[in-house]
């Protein structure tokens, strides 16, 4: 079986800074409730707003872990062992205690009062040859707080609202508004639409990675806060900005496909594609002994604490798999079983798992793991595997979280423009690719949904290839004329008939971002947005979710309670 997993090269140790050169350092003593000295510190030099950006990167790494799994255990696709520790057994089970060991507001008010700091102190006024030099900086930075309360939103359901420097956390909370997560959004946006235009920041290589990669496209994150917002043709706005600027498209090397018809080898470039197509991430060092989440050893392990569901098995299992010998090819095979899930070879059972993977654990036999963070994780041969590991011959780290890639953007794009009444070119999303030839076939888009003229529409230009589906990448998909197409739902009245549309799509879109973005953090935000936008809410959301449970009628009554979400 070919495969090509690919790791970054070489690397030096991550810089780290003292934040504001020395200035914070109680910041991070989570002993003291201090969280800023009162001082007058200025930023008024390039050097200092650098500084100030990689200190608060720097935080960003104690928030990795917990976005991964607070995202994927209050969702469907991920659940926990009997071995999983009691904080991981409370989150999956919605019944978190005051002693959970992810329950830390604190590591998330100090990114965001670290961020007031220094837009506090930032001088975006200086010019040197007709440029602001420190505004790309300061709106870097104005995107990580966003970023940062978006997050404490979704995790606990309201935010006390900081927007200066505090000298005392617990006092602060106190004093300062709480504000819901509608009331939060719409003042997250107001806050960035100023600097959409900002030139993004870019450091070189540091430690090896990729700098750009280290921020958030303010579109990016625009486009997320309207689309929960249910304002649909701001966010694909949004997202159709970020893929023109930066372009950004579906990439055809990354497809999984049996070599075959008769399944006897196959390809697996899917799995790069966790570290190749990365938008935004969260970097983590290169030193084995520095700080790095220990996701690859909770789920890759013979005794590992987090598991695929069984109905994202299942589901993953049962998808049609379109065989044909090129992209753009006739399909000559029906088979069943989506290759981003694993593949295994019929006549040797060898397996390539891409989401997940079966594995043979002594004393208890096969059991499907997840091998996500394998897959993405940088293998140490020099330092020893932990000895609660009896899978891995080496340590593996990871090198970084990725926030937002390239599925994500083309996704909640067609997300958007299904819900502002076009379900027929957002499924061009999933099955053929936006190209000028797709969107004049009104076989395969609805001319009556170009009728507005919306700019988010046009992709005559040629800049780049956005030609590849998503679903599957494309291999055939596009030939399929019963399994994978919008059903007739003409028979009713034609309001109706579009709603159902809207409502299938959509249902698809889901299915993909859970085939393409398993297991990266964004489930629950998926599942909390998607139901956001329709009338039973939160019915839908607690429908997806209770199945994973042996008693999904019972849980999916304890979620109807939308509190029942949220950290206390």
């Amino acid at each position: 079986m070919k495969t090509k997993i690919k790791h970054k090269g070489a690397l030096l140790t991550l810089i780290t800074v003292l934040f504001f050169l020395g200035s914070c350092e109680d910041m991070l003593n989570t002993d003291s409730s201090r969280v800023a000295f009162e001082d007058d510190n200025q930023l008024k030099s390039p050097n200092d707003s650098i500084y100030s950006v990689i200190g608060i990167l720097s935080q960003l790494q104690k928030v990795g872990e917990p976005y991964v799994l607070l995202g994927e255990l209050r969702g469907d696709l991920m659940t926990v062992s009997d071995n999983a520790s009691f904080s991981l057994k409370e989150i999956n089970n919605f019944d978190i205690t005051s002693e959970n060991t992810y329950l830390n507001k604190r590591n998330y008010y100090t990114i965001i009062n670290n961020c007031n700091y220094a837009i506090a102190r930032m001088d975006t006024a200086i010019t040197i040859r007709n440029e602001k030099v420190m505004l790309p900086e300061f709106a870097a930075i104005k995107a990580i707080r966003a970023w940062t309360y978006f997050q404490l939103a979704q995790i606990y359901g309201k935010v006390s609202y900081i927007t200066e420097p505090i000298l005392d956390y617990d006092t602060a909370l106190k004093e300062y508004p709480v504000i819901g997560m509608d009331d939060l959004v719409s003042k997250l946006i107001t806050d960035l639409l100023p600097y959409i235009d900002v030139r993004s920041l870019n450091y070189g290589s540091i430690d090896g990675l990729y700098s750009p990669l280290f921020f958030i496209p303010i579109p990016m994150l625009l486009g997320d806060l309207y689309l929960y917002q249910n304002q649909y043709n701001e966010a694909a706005g949004m997202y159709y900005k970020l893929m023109v600027d930066r372009n950004y498209s579906i990439s055809s090397s990354y497809i999984s496909y049996w070599n075959s018809q008769a399944r006897d080898g196959a390809t697996g470039e899917h799995i790069n594609s966790y570290i190749d197509e990365v938008i935004t991430e969260i970097a983590y060092s290169s030193v084995p002994k520095d700080y790095h989440t220990d996701l690859v050893n909770m789920s890759f392990n013979n005794v590992t604490s987090l598991l695929p569901t069984q109905n994202f098995i299942d589901e993953m299992s049962l998808k049609t798999h379109f065989f044909a010998t090129r992209l753009d090819g006739t399909i000559t095979a029906y088979f069943t079983g989506d290759l981003r899930g694993n593949i295994k070879l019929p006549s040797t059972n060898e397996e390539l798992g891409d989401a997940f993977e079966s594995v043979n654990i002594a004393g208890v036999g096969p059991k499907m793991l997840i091998k996500k963070f394998v897959n993405g994780a940088q293998e140490e041969f020099t330092i020893p595997v932990e000895d609660n590991n009896g899978l891995l011959e080496n340590a593996y780290i990871l090198r970084s979280i990725p926030l937002y890639r390239h599925p994500h953007l083309y996704l909640r794009f067609a997300e958007a423009v299904n819900r502002a009444g076009k379900p027929t070119f957002a499924f061009a999303v999933l099955k053929y690719g936006l190209t000028e030839e797709t969107i004049a076939n009104p076989e395969r888009v609805n001319p009556a949904e170009l009728a507005g003229g919306e700019s988010y529409l046009d992709f005559s230009f040629t800049s780049y290839n956005v030609g590849t589906a998503c679903r599957g990448r494309g291999m055939g998909i596009s030939k399929d004329m019963s399994d994978f197409v919008i059903p007739d739902f003409s028979q009713n009245p034609p309001a109706v008939a579009l709603q159902d549309s809207i409502d299938w799509v959509e249902q698809k879109i889901l299915e993909e971002m859970a085939a393409e973005t398993a297991y990266e953090g964004n489930r629950f935000f998926d599942l909390l947005r998607i139901s956001h936008h329709r009338t039973d809410h939160p019915a839908f959301m607690a429908e997806k979710v209770a199945v994973k449970y042996g008693n999904p009628e019972a849980m999916k009554s304890k979620l109807m309670d939308i509190n029942a979400w949220f950290l206390k």
